[in-house]
């Protein structure tokens, strides 16, 4: 394990800045992101590749199978004053408790390697 694994605010940042760098441009290719897009995060940690869509104005939802990730996830939120919802679920079990939610866009980023 590398040293930033175990550093949990140094890994949510370092998430955020490659999702600020990379990600939301490259989804703009293909969706056009504004104010209220409704994001999903499966496998989310906590919570950096959200952080960016949560910034600009996006409804961001992450789920994780691990407690303590959602945990951390709400901390961090929390402590930037950023608005964001977090759920510790696994991702087979969440159309039992969601119902009929639906999302503009779905992020799966090291989830299943």
């Amino acid at each position: 394990m590398q040293e930033r694994h175990s550093d949990r605010l140094r890994y949510f940042n370092e998430l955020a800045n490659t999702s600020r760098e990379f990600y939301i441009d490259y989804v703009r290719q293909y969706y056009s992101i504004s104010k209220g897009c409704k994001v999903l995060e499966v496998g989310c940690g906590e919570g950096g590749n959200l952080l960016p869509f949560a910034e600009i104005g996006c409804d961001v939802t992450g789920i994780d199978r691990s407690e303590q990730r959602i945990l951390e996830a709400d901390s961090f939120y929390e402590s930037l004053n950023i608005k964001g919802k977090f759920v510790s679920i696994d991702f087979f079990d969440m159309n039992n408790r969601d119902g009929d939610e639906k999302y503009d866009i779905v992020l799966v980023h090291d989830v299943i390697e």
